[in-house]
């Protein structure tokens, strides 16, 4: 199976400290900034197509979706680790939970929740996590040793917490799947939703592909899509 995307075989610079700051601290801001003046469309692009496609590609070499033709079942196989079911498992509770606190839209826009759902699910599932994972181990994996690299290891963890809680509070939390305060289940959704990122990182590393992480996040996006009715459409553009 390929392994060029691997933690070990990264070799930040101090440009990928930059552009993992930028990523963490301004791009999320921004984000808010130009949904609220043209959208979401132009967010999404940016944060899907410049961060998460084009510069993990760039500074990584490998977006970490390598398929190996060859032994196609074995590697999928591999990915099926105590810890991919733990965060699985976990991510099931997370859409229990959903089905009693996401607002139920009412399927007010068919073609709009069709398309939310075949397009933009797979697309945030399968991408997002790039960023975190590259803004995190560019400073995780800029020493390889050492009491400098436990800092580093702290600081690209806050940033890539900072990442996450940002982009949603400040972004997604515009427009993204209402939810209801239902009282336990909103805190069981807040708990998990903390837990699972964090776990990211684990599965990334004990697999060395973004695969099991993108399987996990899509299962929450397409049952968040299908339970609530939801359409992205109306957020994409902002007229006058």
């Amino acid at each position: 199976m390929p392994t060029d995307f691997v933690y070990d075989n990264y070799r930040p610079t101090s440009l990928d400290l930059v552009i993992a700051a930028i990523a963490a601290l301004i791009m999320p801001v921004f984000a808010g900034y130009l949904f609220d003046m043209t959208g979401a469309l132009i967010p999404m692009a940016m944060y899907y197509g410049l961060f998460a496609l084009i510069i993990v590609r760039w500074r990584r070499g490998s977006l970490g979706y390598e398929i190996d033709r060859e032994n196609l079942k074995g590697q999928f196989r591999r990915y099926l680790t105590p810890l991919f079911g733990m965060l699985f498992f976990l991510q099931t509770v997370l859409v229990i939970v959903s089905w009693f606190t996401l607002v139920r839209t009412g399927f007010l826009e068919p073609i709009g929740w069709v398309l939310t759902l075949v397009i933009w699910a797979p697309i945030n599932a399968f991408s997002e996590q790039l960023i975190w994972l590259y803004t995190f181990d560019s400073f995780a994996e800029y020493y390889k040793e050492g009491r400098k690299r436990s800092v580093m290891v702290f600081i690209g963890g806050a940033l890539y917490i900072a990442l996450i809680g940002m982009i949603h509070a400040l972004f997604w939390g515009k427009f993204l799947l209402e939810s209801n305060y239902v009282f336990v289940f909103t805190e069981v959704f807040f708990i998990i939703q903390f837990i699972i990122p964090i776990g990211y990182i684990f599965l990334y590393r004990r697999t060395g592909s973004m695969w099991p992480l993108g399987i996990i996040h899509v299962f929450l996006n397409l049952a968040g899509v299908l339970i609530s009715g939801y359409s992205i459409l109306p957020f994409l553009l902002v007229f006058g």
